[in-house]
């Protein structure tokens, strides 16, 4: 076995072994709307749809503008092969990385060849410092966001391709080196910096700039060109905070950023998968206040350091500029959508990694150290895994770590409010509102209040929500039910049709005022609007159930059981329709029936009150509610 092969072993060991526990992790954070509430990705049918749709079209991220049809593409495929069980999502993300730490090991040995090899009296083992590079890059803990994160696949993909595209870019391969390159931008925006530090490449070390470059450029405008027909704009949806401030504050701020992602890459301890909400780095709209100074003095200095390296220590300067010119699409001097992440880091970092590498090269002392070091990073990075276990985890980690984090107890809010423990959602809430009173927060707020039958406070909360928003559907949607609760039926009514004059295709809120009628046993108008939201959306299993309640009420029990199947075959687990169809079926004698769907009730909802009146061997008639 050569030397080669017992390296590549120990990284595949080493990249899968540190996150190997991240296998059993849920869907959390993002990748509760990217990938388990994504109709696009559900159905194999949808794969060309993918590539003429924005990143998260049909989920909250729609408008983002972001295209990555590759990343979506790896989704649909491992749903369709595997279904969607978290674990082959994770297994997918742990694989990609170990090929991004390959094409470390490769990348690094070829670069420390040209660039270490003119050196005397130094023991050319460049694989030993390309394993030390691509060992740091597989243990690092500021990549746990992106390998245990399932939507961090986007930067395991990019990093990955562009890794690979400068390899075969210094190599001379020129024309995989551009399938490349434009792989990693179907994969994320942010791939195009590969241009830019190939031009600076070509100018310091080559003092010159080749024709070739211009076909990055062109492969770039391609890309530009395919995103534009796909989904009709080029530019993401920036952060809210920087579209309110100006290019100085933003430059300014984030210079204190790059200064933090650098102590990061050395001393990666508190880990925050939120940091533009933290607070820990406060905005500066001077040059004059002390960290701004200090920040843009290590950052010249860093730049200082790299030219006069050029020539003596080129590793240092290759070292420096990959990790600052890879951040410079996140920098926001164009906005972008958060300010801060961990994720940013992923492919600047072999930056640092290459760093290493090059440190192990000079001094073979530190090889007895370093070993003490990658331990250290790969025990954080085992136990950062488990806090993107779920979103409780993560978010509960988040307000323990970073208490002035509002978003963090607004996440956690809706975490219990999905597992309708209404109480804690509603402390929870609270607790957001006095960090910072938004409304997202005051519109979760209201609707848990309206939950737990607080209709007037919740009603309260609506119209302070009002004067902050007053084009949202969904909030005179949800003031509706608060009015319907308290029988205050003609605002109910009211804040139902100014929904649907605002959405006049949301086939849910049609279903609403359908359901509004329903209750008030007018059967004939709940039908009507029943039937209006099954045009929009064929598929809308609840207006299928409010319809077969209509035809039980009308005494036409054959009718009403057609419209309760429909709903089960769309959602065989949907709790109305197996309910109103075993009683359905008790009506019209279907006992075996009627049984077999109440034990798969009873399996589905074993604490449903209304699912334990029913007996097994006598039911009780009664009417769907």
């Amino acid at each position: 076995m050569t030397k080669r092969i017992i390296y590549i072993t120990i990284l595949v060991i080493v990249s899968i072994g540190v996150y190997f526990n991240s296998l059993y992790n849920t869907f959390a954070f993002d990748d509760l709307h990217i990938i388990k509430n994504n109709p696009l990705i559900k159905d194999p049918k949808n794969i060309l749809l993918l590539f003429v749709n924005e990143y998260g079209a049909e989920t909250d991220f729609k408008g983002t503008m972001f295209y990555r049809p590759l990343v979506m593409v790896s989704y649909l495929l491992t749903n369709a092969i595997f279904g969607l069980k978290p674990f082959w999502f994770h297994l997918g993300n742990v694989i990609l990385n170990t090929f991004s730490v390959l094409a470390v090991f490769f990348l690094s040995k070829f670069i420390y060849a040209v660039h270490l090899s003119a050196e005397s009296n130094k023991t050319k083992d460049f694989e030993l410092a390309a394993l030390i590079s691509a060992l740091f890059f597989a243990v690092h803990p500021v990549h746990v966001e992106v390998v245990s994160g399932i939507v961090g696949r986007s930067e395991i993909m990019a990093g990955f391709f562009c890794l690979t595209a400068f390899l075969f870019y210094i190599k001379e391969k020129r024309i995989l080196s551009l399938m490349f390159f434009l792989l990693g931008l179907l994969c994320k925006e942010t791939s195009v910096a590969l241009i830019a530090f190939i031009l600076v490449y070509e100018i310091i070390f080559n003092k010159k700039i080749r024709f070739t470059v211009i076909n990055y450029f062109m492969v770039s405008i391609v890309y530009l060109f395919i995103k534009y027909f796909a989904i009709g704009g080029l530019f993401s949806t920036g952060s809210e905070i920087y579209f309110k401030e100006g290019l100085l504050t933003r430059i300014f701020t984030m210079s204190k950023v790059m200064v933090y992602y650098i102590k990061l890459m050395f001393i990666p301890y508190p880990l925050n998968p939120d940091w533009g909400i933290s607070n820990v780095i406060p905005l500066s709209g001077t040059i004059f206040e002390i960290y701004v100074l200090l920040s843009l003095i290590i950052i010249l200095a860093l730049l200082v350091l790299s030219y006069k390296n050029i020539k003596t220590r080129p590793i240092i300067a290759l070292s420096i500029l990959w990790f600052f010119i890879f951040l410079l699409p996140v920098s926001n001097i164009i906005p972008i959508g958060d300010f801060m992440a961990e994720r940013f880091l992923y492919l600047p970092s072999f930056g640092f990694c290459l760093l290493m590498g090059d440190i192990a090269f000079r001094n073979k002392k530190l090889l007895n150290f370093l070993p003490i070091v990658l331990i250290l990073f790969s025990f954080i990075t085992v136990k950062q895994n488990t806090v993107w276990r779920d979103n409780f985890a993560l978010w509960n980690y988040v307000t323990k770590k970073f208490p002035e984090n509002w978003r963090a107890f607004w996440e956690l809010g809706k975490y219990y409010n999905g597992t309708e423990n209404y109480e804690e959602a509603e402390k929870q809430y609270i607790k957001s509102l006095k960090l910072r009173e938004t409304d997202l927060v005051l519109f979760d707020y209201a609707v848990i209040l309206r939950k737990q039958n607080k209709q007037r406070e919740a009603l309260k909360i609506f119209e302070k929500y009002l004067n902050i928003v007053k084009d949202n559907p969904k909030m005179y949607l949800e003031r509706a039910k608060c009015y319907n609760s308290i029988g205050d039926y003609k605002n109910a009514l009211n804040d139902f049709n100014t929904a649907n004059a605002i959405s006049p295709k949301d086939d849910n809120i049609i279903y609403e005022i359908g359901r509004h009628f329903l209750l008030r046993n007018e059967f004939v108008s709940a039908r009507s609007f029943f039937n209006k939201a099954l045009e929009i959306n064929g598929k809308n299993s609840a207006a299928l159930v409010g319809l077969g309640v209509c035809y039980f009420q009308n005494k036409e029990l054959k009718k009403s059981k057609e419209y309760f199947e429909k709903a089960m075959k769309i959602d065989s687990e949907y709790f109305e329709a197996i309910y109103n169809l075993i009683i359905v079926n008790i009506q019209l004698g279907n006992k075996k029936e009627a049984a077999q769907l109440f034990e798969k009730g009873k399996n589905l909802y074993p604490n449903d009150s209304r699912i334990k009146q029913m007996h097994s061997s006598i039911y009780p008639a009664a009417s769907p509610k």
